[in-house]
């Protein structure tokens, strides 16, 4: 824990260093994949030094205890900071464009303890300015609060009302963000991917932003990707439902609000070289189930049955078995239970059954009964399953299935990729 000297020892280091030079507001743009056009501008504060400008990241990260006086130190230089951004959007912005605003929960509590008496301070900032507060985004960032984000609610319900939209910063990063996005329900939710590829291992990565996009398009919240520095990661946010990019890729903070269609050429070549790649992503996606189910049609005939248990009778020899992308095969009955054996390759690498798996139900797997409906609407004898990961085996697999009479089903995993 840390002591009221050392307090005092850090506020004055603190002040010292922002004696050195002059607060100023910094603008980066937030681009619009819909309609290449900058969308708006997140503001970041810097000091102006000698040198050049400073960020002052490292001074909104530095840890507070409670409301003590780095707390409001901090609270005056954003302050300062924002009703000059404020007053500075009002008069320079592109019209159509928006302001992203960063306020910690800690700020919002302290505000709610207050609401009785007196508004939240960006609010009176943005009526004072002039500002229409739809053309406002509160940018909610990742900050541990020790309180419950429940108690939040009235400043956030104040804020809607006044006309402003909700963002959650760094989304993915940890639990308690994601807690957040189903209690705030905000218009627009803020991917960090430097931050997200820095945290997780390369598999989860690509997990979390698939499971980003499906909240976003369940929720009715638009994506905004930041941290973007490559084409590779362009790349990235926009399979995962990007409609809003940020980063160096396109374009740094800067004193000044960048025109609002600055840059649309680049946006343009950009969306064009998703769209080339992304064909030929779904072109080799084709062409790989093609050949699949053109190896697996081998073994459909291969299954007899014996004492009600149905057993592959066939060549282990075939080509398919050969493939050491084949995994496991076994048949259930419509309900989902077991009547084959797991038929998959031993640490040996040779085939054999495994009885221990006979009676169990797999209808809880999700893509049970994506193939029952798959199997009554499609031509195709096949249906495959989304990619998912294999705990246990430590690699992601996506599964054909196909009927073989009204009662049995066969089920055959196939590996695409390992850990």
């Amino acid at each position: 824990m840390i002591t009221e000297r050392e307090s005092h020892k850090f506020l004055r280091e603190w002040k010292d260093w922002l004696s050195g030079g002059t607060l100023v507001p910094v603008f980066q743009p937030i681009l619009s994949s819909e309609s290449t056009g900058i969308y708006g501008y997140e503001l970041l504060g810097r000091l102006s030094t000698p040198e050049g400008l400073v960020s002052l990241g490292d001074f909104f990260l530095s840890q507070t205890f409670g409301y003590d006086e780095i707390f409001y130190l901090k609270k005056q230089v954003d302050e300062e900071i924002r009703f000059a951004a404020l007053q500075k959007f009002a008069k320079e912005a592109p019209p159509e464009t928006k302001l992203f605003l960063n306020i910690s929960p800690n700020v919002m509590y302290h505000a709610l303890l207050q609401l009785e008496t007196v508004l939240p301070q960006t609010i009176r900032m943005v009526r004072e300015v002039g500002v229409d507060p739809e053309r406002i985004v509160i940018e909610i960032t990742e900050e541990r609060f020790p309180h419950n984000l429940e108690l939040l609610r009235p400043v956030l319900n104040l804020y809607r009302q006044e006309g402003f939209s909700i963002a959650v910063d760094d989304a993915g990063s940890e639990a308690s963000n994601l807690d957040r996005i189903g209690l705030f329900h905000p218009e627009i939710i803020k991917v960090d991917l430097q931050m997200l590829r820095r945290s997780t291992f390369s598999r989860n990565f690509k997990e979390i932003l698939l499971n980003l996009s499906k909240l976003g398009e369940s929720l009715g919240s638009s994506l905004l990707f930041e941290g973007i520095e490559s084409e590779d990661e362009l790349y990235n946010a926009l399979n995962y439902g990007a409609r809003y990019i940020q980063g160096f890729y396109f374009a740094k903070p800067e004193p000044y609000f960048a025109k609002r269609f600055e840059y649309r050429t680049e946006m343009q070549s950009s969306l064009e070289y998703f769209h080339a790649r992304k064909q030929g992503e779904m072109n080799r996606q084709i062409e790989w189930e093609t050949v699949w189910k053109d190896k697996l049609s081998e073994i459909v005939m291969g299954f007899t049955e014996e004492n009600g248990i149905w057993e592959w009778k066939g060549d282990f020899e075939t080509n398919v078995f050969g493939d050491g992308n084949f995994f496991r095969m076994y048949i259930t009955n419509p309900l989902g239970f077991q009547v084959s054996p797991n038929y998959s390759r031993d640490r040996f690498g040779k085939m054999e059954p495994d009885y221990s798996f006979l009676g169990k139900n797999w209808s809880f797997r999700p893509y049970f009964f994506e193939h029952l409906h798959k199997s009554k609407t499609s031509r195709d004898a096949w249906t495959l399953s989304q990619m998912y990961h294999d705990i246990s085996e430590r690699m992601m697999l996506r599964t054909f299935a196909r009927n073989l009479s009204e009662n049995l089903i066969l089920f055959i995993d196939v590996v695409v990729s390992r850990s």
